[in-house]
């Protein structure tokens, strides 16, 4: 089979569901046609959306390096590295004792590769609150809120970002008081 069928069959396994499949015919695209980018491209975004992202990173490097100039392939790759990124930092957060300060410039990267990046931009905001930069943390939520309007976990992290914040003002507020009567 050429590129083309196998494309074919990848294209009516997506439509009954069977992503397994669709990744094997892609597969088998690329396989009979490596040269040709967009197999690559579609294999990739097959890959991505099963979780298998490594596979999926070197499927869509590989189309964008036979396609420089094809913007949508530059996109789908820098989103899956922002993804990437994103994982690496969210191993850091969950690691005991969080490592905010190893997270922070993954997650700054991850954004600037995705803007749109909702889950980075959620652990961006975690983590400048666990670096207790609640300036930033406030911003960065805001702004998610702003681009994803239903996004519950952002409007819960907000609300606790802002009761810590309150809670530091306030034990900063009674400190200087107590100094004060000294």
């Amino acid at each position: 089979m050429n590129g083309e069928q196998c494309q074919e069959q990848a294209y009516h396994c997506l439509l009954i569901g069977d992503f397994a499949g669709a990744t094997e015919w892609f597969r088998r695209a690329v396989e009979a046609e490596p040269g040709e980018p967009a197999y690559l491209y579609r294999a990739s975004i097959t890959l991505a959306r099963s979780g298998k992202t490594y596979e999926a990173l070197g499927y869509a490097r590989r189309a964008v390096e036979l396609a420089p100039d094809d913007s949508a392939f530059a996109l789908h790759l820098r989103m899956l590295e922002g993804r990437q990124l994103s994982a690496k930092a969210k191993g850091c957060l969950e690691q005991s004792p969080p490592d905010a300060e190893a997270a922070l410039p993954l997650l700054l990267e991850a954004v600037r590769l995705d803007p749109l990046a909702g889950e980075a931009r959620l652990l961006l905001g975690e983590a400048y609150r666990r670096l207790g930069d609640y300036r930033l943390a406030l911003e960065t939520i805001k702004e998610l809120i702003h681009l994803q309007p239903g996004n519950e976990e952002a409007r819960r992290l907000l609300k606790d970002i802002r009761l810590e914040r309150r809670l530091l003002l306030k034990q900063q507020y009674s400190h200087n008081n107590r100094m004060k009567d000294w």
